[in-house]
């Protein structure tokens, strides 16, 4: 199982409010975020839904934009739409597996995936 992240030190160019970085080591964010690019994350402030934010499940931490449907499910979803067999979907019981780290600082927010 390949990681999706390796932790890089803070830098003078960390944002304010960001607790830590992660650079993201696949493509599951693109167009948005780039395989390489380092992201921010602020601990302190979960995702709005739809905005990408770092969780942990079953050993591995994945950035994904999230959202929750009407009947308890979250859905964590990768922004490519080449990765679009890799998004999740947690059932009630399944999502109390899941944590979310904090959310990743962006200048904006980021429009809902769109699969072909």
């Amino acid at each position: 199982m390949t990681e999706e992240y390796s932790f890089v030190p803070r830098t003078q160019r960390t944002p304010p409010g960001a607790d830590f970085c992660l650079r993201l080591d696949n493509d599951c964010m693109e167009p948005w975020l780039r395989q390489g690019e380092i992201v921010y994350v602020d601990r302190s402030e979960a995702p709005d839904e739809l905005q990408p934010g770092v969780f942990w499940y079953r050993g591995r931490i994945l950035c994904r934009q999230w959202c929750e449907d009407s009947e308890g499910t979250l859905h964590l979803l990768c922004a490519n739409p080449r990765r679009e067999r890799e998004n999740l979907s947690l059932s009630r019981a399944e999502k109390a597996a899941c944590l979310c780290l904090g959310k990743v600082v962006l200048k904006k927010p980021l429009p809902m995936p769109v699969y072909r």
